[in-house]
């Protein structure tokens, strides 16, 4: 049987944002948004039925619909621990997302943005854990080509990047970009890990 973390039971943001965050000195401070955008987005949702606890131990086996089981180490920054009950139902929400626009040029320094939240229970609450982490990258344009309808782009650690526009919306939208203006990507991950009384 699988063991895995409650706390840590939110997967790490896309490697590449990441990747290019970590890469270079990182603020807290993102741009605000100024202009149109485009997000694709994945969102899961799981639930489960916990039918045993190994409170020494700080485990709990939870089962989902198909019968399968799955042994969770709640360690010390899942609070009020001695709430939890077999049969009560675990639900965790996923979202993970990448957002991308143009920000003009001299909007903001080009550079990677990470904002980090977390969301645990009060005291008397039933056990819960949320966490969400922002990766945003901004990288200056280099060269556009409307012939080819490609843009180049410099990232953080001074690499330059040729990106294919592959959506005839956005091919129309080149000849509007200005070399200096930035492409934006934003890196959006959160989960959240809520323990509810059966019903």
């Amino acid at each position: 049987m699988k063991t895995s973390s409650l706390s840590r039971a939110l997967p790490p943001v896309l490697a590449l944002g990441l990747t290019l965050a970590l890469a270079t000195a990182c603020s807290t401070n993102a741009p605000a948004d100024t202009g149109p955008r485009e997000t694709v987005a994945m969102n899961v949702q799981a639930t489960g039925k916990i039918v045993d606890i190994d409170t020494p131990s700080r485990l709990i086996t939870i089962e989902n619909e198909a019968g399968k089981q799955t042994q969770v180490h709640a360690d010390e920054t899942v609070r009020n621990f001695d709430k939890i009950r077999v049969g009560d139902v675990v639900q965790i929400d996923y979202i993970n997302a990448v957002t991308v626009d143009i920000q003009p040029a001299g909007s903001a320094e080009p550079g990677a943005y990470i904002k980090e939240d977390q969301d645990v229970a009060k005291t008397g609450d039933k056990p819960r854990y949320g966490e969400s982490q922002v990766v945003t990258v901004l990288a200056p344009i280099e060269a556009i080509d409307t012939v080819n309808n490609t843009i180049t782009v410099k990232g953080p650690r001074g690499n330059v990047v040729t990106l294919d526009v592959k959506k005839p919306e956005h091919q129309a939208r080149l000849k509007n970009l200005k070399v200096g203006d930035m492409l934006r990507i934003a890196f959006t991950e959160a989960a959240a890990v809520s323990i509810n009384p059966t019903k």
